[in-house]
């Protein structure tokens, strides 16, 4: 743990932006490199607070447009705020940034008697990234990115197939999966084959860490239900009529089919499709799962039936239609 107290009394809680008290922390160094160090490392985390701070502002500030609330006099307090704040955050353990450079510097620029504290940066990181008390919900996001990484590497590399993006593509190398699936649903397979289509863009943007892909063609998140592998990622939701960027935990699967396995299994288990379940056609069964809430997107159905109703779409399903196997007839 960081040692607060100093010899001298004018480097204390002071902000990086005083170049007096950086001066400060130049003589403190010829007297004791071990404390200067701890000096450094506070007001480097201080640095790192307070750009963190400012991106998230920054993130924000589109919200501030047309508001009459907003003016460059309260973003100049706002800024100054902000400034304090990130030096407040900072003092004391902070968030453990300025502990871990101190420990790793002293033991190559520290007094003759070196630190006795042990251990690399991964793994004091390994005992502090359940820590949430910064920023609700990242910390803890990153700490699961983090995890998924680790199951996600640990598994051989599926051999299942690849998408590109292409919509021919994705439709002939899924087809008869989104065919067996629609069959237990007792719908069309071009409906699945839409919806997986707007969820994944063709396959391209399915949900991942790395090169390690989740094959999940319908982006069923993973809750408390789920007990398999899961992928945390940024997603981009719609609250209250806003898109919001938020973090959100996905389920997992070895291969794409296993994802329209799962999918079958998730709208028949589930008491509020029942209406999308009785639906007699491809356009009521969308329209329900919207009502449902399987999206938050106001757009949700309209886009799926846009891709359905395509030229593109039909042509590509006929292509796949036309070269899957012929199945013998038995005697």
């Amino acid at each position: 743990m960081i040692n607060t107290t100093t010899t001298n009394a004018n480097v204390g809680a002071d902000s990086y932006t005083d170049l007096a008290n950086l001066n400060s922390i130049t003589a403190l160094g010829r007297k004791d490199k071990d404390q200067a160090l701890e000096k450094i490392a506070e007001q480097f985390e201080s640095m790192m607070v307070r750009m963190m701070m400012k991106s998230m502002r920054s993130a924000n500030s589109v919200f501030a447009e047309g508001n009459f609330l907003s003016s460059k006099e309260g973003d100049m307090y706002q800024d100054m705020f902000d400034d304090q704040m990130a030096l407040s955050l900072s003092q004391g353990r902070g968030m453990g940034i300025a502990e871990v450079m101190v420990r790793q510097l002293k033991q190559r620029y520290g007094n003759e008697e070196k630190s006795t504290a042990a251990g690399s940066v991964q793994e004091y990181l390994d005992k502090r990234n359940n820590y949430t008390g910064f920023i609700p919900g990242v910390e803890s996001a990153k700490a699961a990115v983090n995890q998924t990484a680790g199951q996600l590497a640990a598994k051989p590399k599926s051999m299942a197939m690849e998408f590109d993006g292409s919509s021919q593509s994705f439709i002939q190398q899924v087809y008869a999966m989104a065919k067996q699936a629609a069959e237990k649903l007792g719908i069309q397979p071009e409906a699945l084959i839409a919806q997986a289509g707007l969820e994944t863009g063709w396959g391209k943007k399915i949900t991942s860490i790395g090169d390690k892909s989740s094959f999940n063609l319908f982006n069923i998140k993973a809750d408390k239900r789920w007990q398999g592998d899961s992928v945390t990622v940024q997603t981009l939701e719609v609250r209250q009529g806003i898109p919001t960027k938020e973090y959100a935990t996905f389920r997992s699967y070895e291969s794409p089919k296993q994802s329209f396995d799962d999918y079958v299994a998730f709208i028949n288990s589930s008491p509020r499709y029942e209406k999308a379940l009785q639906a007699d056609d491809s356009e009521s069964y969308i329209r329900a799962l919207e009502e449902a809430g399987y999206a938050t997107d106001p757009q949700y159905s309209e886009k799926i039936l846009r891709i359905l109703n395509s030229s593109e779409m039909k042509s590509a399903v006929n292509n796949a239609m036309n070269s899957q196997p012929v199945a013998m007839a038995s005697h």
